[in-house]
């Protein structure tokens, strides 16, 4: 910009702002403006944060300068930021204000230029509904509209106002839970299922119903006040508890609660058992496979029982895969029981008698008894090991020191025969 231009721009925000602040009596220009509110109604919820902007429309007269006023409701409105971003004010003589004490904003600024608009935005305001109500938010009688005519001439303005209808917060969906049925994901074999709701503050009424849709919206017509309910003999499959509240008359948003229902076990089946056999070793195999309409197989679950032992002896259960290979068993006369359970927890046994000895060889019996019976093998020949090693060394001692003694007897024997030879010999040398 120029010397010149800047002396111009100067002398200009100069004269407009002396003829703001003048205290004389204003001279009205012919012109007329008219300042509106955008949108002049609407119904905003309690808790949330809407906008308001204010627009200016000159009625075809340049205008270079405006000093703004806004009222609002403190008890009912909060005003978040008083936007001094986008507007057709190019210069603020002073920064925008307000407070949320008394309910008020005040706007001064101007334009250099002057202009000229049907729907010039002036500012856009951002407020914060507090509580139910109507509110209504104007523009101050002392608002001041400056034609852009050199002579800074106030112009008969219009000031337009919006109203807001503020309704309470709806409540929100209501917290549903079930000690029967607490997990919305899980399957459960229990046909009567107890559901409870929260009371929040101020929730007068409620509005429930169980049914098989998913999405479905329970009528304004309030049920019994009470905070639970019971639900008898339910049928198979899913079912869908839908609740909403109602709050200073206004009902909120629906809570929707799934229940899982399979009372039904998993469809029957049979189990079949394989015996594998080969030179050395064999295995038994059993296999089973069956099906759940509703919650679908878990897993399954396999007790093997000696037929030979006590009936009154509980079996103990594994759980198991199909094909599940039978332990090595001493008695082959077996009762497989294979218990399948389905998610819900429902469960159905199947049996069966086997006797894998008849499924055998005769050389994998041969191998099988020497299996099951080599601890007694391996101790017999221990014992056997043993008493010939004790049987040894008995005898052993025994005939050595026997013939030790009779080596010793035989050895005193010829002494003695020498002795009495001796004796004889000295008898008949003394003799005459």
């Amino acid at each position: 910009m120029s010397l010149l231009g800047m002396n111009r721009f100067s002398i200009s925000v100069f004269v407009a702002a002396a003829a703001f602040f003048c205290v004389s009596p204003p001279v009205f220009a012919a012109g007329q403006a008219t300042i509106f509110l955008s949108p002049p109604a609407q119904e905003v919820i309690e808790g949330s944060t809407f906008n308001v902007s204010i627009y200016i429309d000159t009625h075809k007269t340049s205008i270079n300068t405006m000093e703004l006023g806004i009222s609002f409701p403190p008890n009912l409105l909060q005003m978040m930021s008083p936007s001094g971003g986008k507007s057709l004010i190019q210069i603020w003589l002073e920064p925008p204000s307000y407070s949320n004490t008394v309910g008020s904003a005040r706007f001064v600024g101007i334009i250099p230029n002057g202009i000229t608009t049907q729907s010039g935005l002036i500012t856009t305001i951002s407020f914060k509904a507090l509580k139910s109500g109507q509110a209504t938010i104007g523009i101050a009688p002392s608002s001041k509209i400056l034609a852009n005519d050199g002579l800074g001439t106030q112009m008969k303005t219009e000031f337009g106002r919006a109203v807001y209808t503020i309704t309470p917060q709806p409540p929100a969906g209501v917290r549903v839970f079930s000690d029967t049925h607490p997990f919305e994901s899980h399957w459960y074999s229990n046909k009567n299922a107890v559901i409870g709701w929260d009371q929040d503050r101020d929730v007068t009424d409620f509005s429930f119903l169980l049914d098989d849709k998913p999405s479905t919206i329970p009528d304004d017509v309030p049920d019994l006040r009470m905070t639970s309910i019971l639900y008898v003999n339910l049928g198979e499959g899913l079912r869908y508890f839908h609740i909403k509240a109602r709050k200073q008359n206004v009902w909120g948003a629906t809570t929707h609660f799934l229940l899982r229902i399979d009372s039904l076990p998993p469809a029957g089946f049979e189990p079949h058992i394989e015996v594998l056999n080969d030179r050395v070793f064999h295995r038994a195999l059993v296999t089973f496979f069956t099906t759940d309409s509703l919650s679908g197989m878990d897993h399954y679950e396999v007790a093997v029982i000696d037929k030979t032992e006590s009936p009154n002896i509980s079996p103990i259960f594994v759980q198991a895969e199909s094909p599940f290979q039978l332990p090595d068993l001493p008695n082959h006369a077996l009762r497989i029981i294979v218990r399948a359970v389905d998610g819900a927890g429902n469960v159905r046994d199947a049996s069966l008698d086997v006797d894998v000895s008849a499924s055998l060889t005769p050389f994998a019996k041969t191998i099988s008894f020497v299996q099951h019976n080599l601890i007694s093998f391996l101790a017999f020949a221990l014992l056997l090991i043993l008493f010939f090693v004790l049987l040894h060394y008995l005898i052993g001692h025994h005939i050595y020191r026997r013939m030790k003694e009779v080596l010793h007897l035989l050895h005193h024997a010829d002494e003695v025969h020498r002795i009495e030879q001796e004796w004889h010999d000295e008898d008949a040398n003394s003799k005459p």
